[in-house]
């Protein structure tokens, strides 16, 4: 079984990276609520690219990236 992501780091190529976590969820980024596949499967699609890092370089990431301000319509 695939696990579910529990924290997410996205980066925009205007320059944008946006974090998300189960604490944090924001219109704009959001934690999936079904299992995404492999890397490859992500990587497949054409309107997105992905690549693995480690897990270091995902904490840095995370230290930098900045939480969404678009908020789920309905919720604060």
């Amino acid at each position: 079984m695939t696990p579910r992501p529990i924290r997410k780091i996205q980066a925009y190529r205007d320059g944008r990276v946006l974090k998300d976590d189960k604490f944090h969820e924001s219109a704009e980024i959001g934690l999936s609520e079904v299992p995404v596949g492999s890397i490859d499967d992500v990587a497949s699609q054409p309107e997105f690219s992905a690549s693995s890092i480690s897990p270091e370089e995902f904490k840095r990431g995370w230290r930098t990236a900045s939480w969404s301000t678009k908020n789920v319509p309905g919720r604060q």
